[in-house]
């Protein structure tokens, strides 16, 4: 059954922003731009979910969320508040006015996961299984509490409990709720501090995403048009510029990389890893602020460390957040402050260790006991979340490891990092090992993506290669392409106007099924769960910008040969 949701936003971006995340997961999405249109259209046609801002001209989200619970046919639909401040009293503000859940701006995946629960919700309703609703009067203010309310905010529950269990009546059980509403806001503000920083989590991931998104459309044509001149200027004394300007945007792209690595959500993927590599791009990330704070850093790094099968976005994660800590922790001590790593191989253990050691006021007993608890931070408010340790604790376990802190107050600290060496999986050989594959040349290619220079340097370096490309800013130009003649194989960009990636491809599904099978998808956004869902449930090729021509030659190659 398709679900209904209207969204009340006065920010055209941010309107479009939560139509595509609300249309991507199949819902019908209807968008006003304030709460008096939006209460005339919940009146008129009545939507499965309202989704409404705050902050609005004529009238604002709490008005407007107020309007709908009064009224008898709109009262039970669902009300989301996206909220860009984020206090318990912005919390507690939309409860007293009626909210059913509340989403931090800017608007992510998070919102999709409420959004299913809260549907999932309406489903027990209707089969009979979340009907309890009760009008209470506490302290003057008017509330309903449900059942959906119940869930998501788990206020009163022991209250709503009894009451149903001994169908108590309203008035001999007011006296018990009275007592549990004055420590409403809180309850309210103890359940929204995590809530909160959960997600600020999810937000900084959708923040990262959109940068990503900006950054590596021109780190790719950079890159992409210095490996095109440093071809043409192979062996002449400007292909030395040519190949520092290379190294140079290699670098950008490799810090956008290990950038987003930071809010990376995913399951383990193990690969062979470097262990010293991982150390040197966690500090090549962090280089400018280590530098501006004047932290020494010295490196014993063993050069017999074997590689590891690990995945190392996760441990670059443990790297970075390890560096993090240490450099805040000597900002409270003055100068020299020195930050300190050493690697070890232990062959009879078979483990590697890494020790992170700074200068830093160190860790007192009673704070060390806890420091790897979830929420636990000794930081001012606004300066930590309390999630950093315990992130690193449950990456290095997940791979069979440990971490501990050894520390003793005005003596720094030192985090010791264990991970097991451990052998790949065995794998059956490929019957073509070792063989030399013939370059395939002389294809028909679409590169569809809506950055014209993008789109260019794709075309300019699979012409080198023999093939005849043609490109197209959207899928709805590709479409129009490809009724025109036919094509060997497309290069699609996910993220496009008019039609996008996933739009093209569901209509080659229909139009040619062959031809949607030599699809190569192309994507600046690699956080977006979305995009990973889409691309694992095709199982296409794809391509992450910023590409190098030996990866685009390589993937291009592998999609024509499966064909």
């Amino acid at each position: 059954m398709e679900r209904t949701i209207l969204v009340a936003e006065d920010s055209p971006t941010q309107a479009d922003h939560l139509r595509f995340l609300l249309e991507g997961e199949g819902y019908r999405v209807d968008v006003v731009g304030n709460g008096r249109e939006g209460l005339e259209r919940a009146r008129t046609a009545p939507p499965d979910l309202i989704i409404s801002d705050v902050v609005m001209p004529e009238m604002d989200g709490y008005t407007f969320c107020e309007a709908v619970k009064s009224g008898d046919s709109t009262r039970r639909i669902p009300f989301v508040l996206l909220t860009e401040r984020n206090t318990p009293e912005d919390f507690v503000k939309g409860l007293q006015h009626g909210a059913d859940n509340f989403i931090a701006k800017p608007p992510g995946d998070y919102l999709l996961e409420r959004v299913r629960r809260i549907f999932q919700h309406l489903e027990l309703r209707r089969q009979g299984g979340l009907d309890v609703e009760i009008t209470i009067d506490v302290g003057g203010r008017h509330m309903v509490i449900n059942a959906d309310r119940q869930q998501m905010v788990e206020l009163l529950f022991s209250t709503l409990e009894e009451l149903v269990r001994t169908n108590t009546s309203l008035r001999e059980a007011q006296e018990t709720i009275e007592e549990h509403a004055k420590s409403l806001e809180m309850r309210v503000q103890e359940r929204t501090e995590q809530l909160l920083q959960s997600e600020k989590l999810a937000t900084m991931g959708e923040l990262l995403a959109g940068v990503a998104h900006e950054l590596n459309n021109p780190l790719a044509v950079v890159l992409g048009r210095a490996e095109l001149l440093r071809q043409r200027l192979k062996d002449q004394p400007l292909g030395v510029q040519v190949d520092k300007l290379a190294q140079a945007a290699t670098r950008c792209a490799r810090i956008v990389r290990n950038f987003l690595a930071l809010a990376r959500h995913r399951v383990l993927e193990r690969q062979p890893a470097s262990l010293n590599k991982i150390v040197h791009e966690a500090l090549e990330l962090l280089a400018y602020p280590l530098r501006i704070d004047d932290v020494e850093v010295t490196l014993d790094l063993a050069q017999d460390l074997p590689t590891l099968w690990a995945d190392p976005h996760q441990l670059h994660q443990v790297a970075v957040n390890l560096v993090t800590n240490a450099h805040h922790a000597m900002r409270e001590t003055p100068p020299p402050r020195r930050l300190s790593f050493t690697s070890r191989y232990d062959p009879e253990k078979r483990r590697v260790s890494l020790e992170v050691a700074d200068t830093g006021p160190g860790i007192p007993a009673h704070v060390r006991a806890r420091i790897f608890e979830p929420f636990f931070t000794t930081k001012p408010p606004g300066q930590g979340t309390g999630l950093g340790l315990s992130l690193c604790q449950g990456l290095v376990e997940g791979h069979g490891g440990s971490i501990r802190a050894e520390s003793q107050p005005g003596q720094g600290a030192v985090f010791v990092v264990e991970l097991p060496v451990q052998a790949p999986p065995m794998t059956a050989p490929d019957a073509g090992a070792g063989e030399a594959t013939a370059p395939i040349g002389g294809k028909t290619i679409l590169v569809v993506d809506d950055e014209p220079e993008v789109a260019s340097v794709l075309a300019d370096m699979l012409s080198g290669d023999g093939h005849q490309v043609e490109t197209a800013e959207n899928g709805a130009v590709a479409l129009d392409k490809l009724r025109r003649r036919p094509y060997d194989l497309v290069l699609c960009d996910l993220r496009m106007p008019e039609l996008d990636g996933p739009g093209l491809y569901r209509a080659l599904q229909q139009r040619d099924p062959q031809l949607s099978r030599r699809v190569i998808f192309l994507t600046g956004d690699v956080l977006s769960s979305h995009i990973t869902e889409f691309l694992e449930g095709t199982a296409a090729f794809s391509l992450s910008k910023p590409f190098d021509f030996d990866e685009v030659r390589q993937v291009v190659q592998a999609a024509l040969q499966a064909t």
